[in-house]
């Protein structure tokens, strides 16, 4: 399974290039796709995204967190965006 050739949206914004989640990150990879259609995908990614405090972390490079953040923005124009609340539980819809 494959980010790039599961989300035609996401393969359209990658164009010819390899999804980098895909190749060097097939695990998070994965963990997208299962939570794919589900609003749990945006709490999966925001926490890729940010690094929580007391966390020691790297982080990515600025490429992947562009595939994270256009991955939000697809499953938000497909499927309807939410808001976690601040204690990161129970999605908020916007409307």
């Amino acid at each position: 399974m494959a980010l790039k050739n599961n989300i035609k949206e996401f393969a359209a914004f990658l164009g010819d290039q390899e999804s980098i989640l895909d190749h060097s990150y097939p695990r998070i990879a994965e963990k997208i796709e299962l939570l794919w259609r589900h609003n749990e995908v945006y709490l999966y990614l925001d926490q890729m995204m940010v690094v929580e405090k007391g966390r020691e972390r790297n982080g990515f490079p600025l490429a992947v967190m562009k595939e994270f953040q256009t991955l939000r923005e697809i499953h938000a124009r497909l499927y309807g965006e939410v808001a976690v609340n601040d204690m990161g539980s129970k999605p908020v819809w916007r409307g």
